[in-house]
């Protein structure tokens, strides 16, 4: 059916059947239109149209361009991040490797320790720190009367003892951080170990019971060297003589000789005391010949354990790594717990952190094992403090700009190989 739009002046047909449909007024009117447009033009208004969509895609930027959403998965045990100052950092020279993390410290003046098997304990000037060995989390951080030049933890205790050069030694709990008592002294010397001693002004020494010094006797021409028991352990290289003092008393208990190895040897000198071990040096009139290591009781009493030959051999200053029982004299590595002694090919051993270190003007350093195993390794290379059970090593070491720290690295010794690049992950740079 026909009907006439009087306000268009159009002609439309109505639809019919069913329901009836009516369009929207505005529609019919492009419809009307449209229709009359010729089919050329269609093709004509098509490609501008596809002109103008190109044109649009490459002027826009691509900011204001809608961004798809695409659905993520969700992390499965997903690591926290670390924290940037924890971030992996180039080691040390001559490691070859990086810190799997970084304790700073602007005066690291002392050497790192390890209390138990899990307490990783270090110096920053006057500061003691305590830090989980495996993740770096602090524990505790303890100021004391002045900085920090050595550190030592008793086995069988539960204390760390903090030596302040020559003026005292802090107690410290290990679990909580509290400063029990600074120890104060004036001393000569100060030695730690199980119970610490100082070399007094005027022939005297004194031994750190309780949390307090006490005085103890020093015989003439002795100096102290170690303690048994709280017991003071004193020398004489000039009359081959030993005394235990306990007491301050005037009254000196008898002396005890100490016994050349051989005849015709006399004592040349003390090389250490080391755990209830003293070890000595006999000469004859060419030089020195043969070392000596005896036990010794509180009581006094010498128990010869093993000698051997020094003929040759250089003697020089000796470094002590107590807890591993190890000590460096010279080229020579001796193992007190076996008695085993190892002669290094060239250069001076290092006794640290389980292991003897030497080095030789240019020459690659040599790692020696107790057992004798020699481990060549990169020249110049720093020495660990000490490893850590489970293999890794710490280092303590400067940090270029960002000054002094301990690393903890993921290996146990240097490598001779080349230095790695800093990773994309290095929070320190160079």
């Amino acid at each position: 059916m026909m009907v006439v739009d009087a306000e268009e002046e159009t002609l439309e047909e109505l639809e019919t059947g069913g329901a009836e449909k009516q369009a929207p007024r505005g529609s019919s009117f492009f419809r009307g239109r449209l229709s009359t447009v010729p089919r050329q033009w269609w093709l004509v208004i098509g490609v501008g149209v596809v002109a103008a969509v190109a044109i649009a895609v490459v002027v826009v930027p691509r900011g204001m361009l809608p961004t798809p959403v695409v659905d993520k998965p969700a992390a499965v045990d997903e690591a926290p991040a670390p924290d940037p100052g924890q971030l992996p950092v180039s080691a040390p020279t001559g490691w070859d490797t990086y810190a799997r993390w970084v304790i700073e410290a602007e005066k690291p003046g002392a050497a790192a320790i390890l209390a138990g098997r899990d307490v990783l304990v270090l110096a920053d000037g006057a500061d003691v720190i305590a830090v989980d060995a495996k993740t770096g989390r602090q524990l505790w951080r303890s100021g004391t009367a002045g900085n920090v030049t050595a550190l030592y933890a008793p086995a069988d205790s539960d204390v760390i003892y903090a030596a302040r050069s020559n003026t005292g030694v802090s107690v410290i709990d290990r679990s909580t951080g509290k400063v029990l008592t600074n120890g104060e002294t004036s001393a000569r010397n100060i030695v730690l170990g199980d119970v610490p001693f100082a070399e007094l002004p005027g022939q005297a020494g004194a031994v750190l019971v309780d949390r307090s010094w006490e005085r103890r006797q020093v015989p003439a021409t002795s100096v102290p060297i170690g303690t048994v028991g709280e017991g003071l352990v004193s020398v004489s290289v000039e009359q081959s003589s030993l005394w235990v003092t306990t007491s301050d008393s005037p009254v000196l208990p008898e002396a005890v000789a100490l016994g050349a190895p051989a005849e015709g040897l006399s004592l040349s000198r003390i090389v250490a005391f080391v755990d209830g071990r003293l070890i000595l040096a006999w000469a004859d009139r060419f030089g020195p010949k043969t070392y000596t290591v005896d036990a010794v009781d509180e009581d006094g009493r010498l128990t010869r354990e093993s000698a051997f030959d020094a003929t040759g051999r250089s003697s020089g200053t000796a470094t002590v790594d107590a807890s591993a029982g190890l000590v460096g004299i010279g080229s020579l590595l001796l193992d007190l717990g076996t008695g085993t002694v190892t002669e290094a090919e060239r250069g001076t051993v290092t006794a640290r952190a389980g292991f003897g270190w030497t080095e030789h003007g240019g020459d690659d350093r040599v790692r020696i094992s107790p057992d004798g195993t020699m481990l060549p390794m990169r020249s110049g290379a720093v020495i660990p403090d000490v490893i850590l059970p489970d293999g890794r090593a710490v280092v303590r070491a400067a940090h270029g700009s960002d000054g002094n720290a301990y690393y903890v690295l993921e290996v146990q010794q240097p490598t001779p190989t080349a230095t790695p690049e800093p990773s994309p992950t290095d929070g320190k740079g160079e």
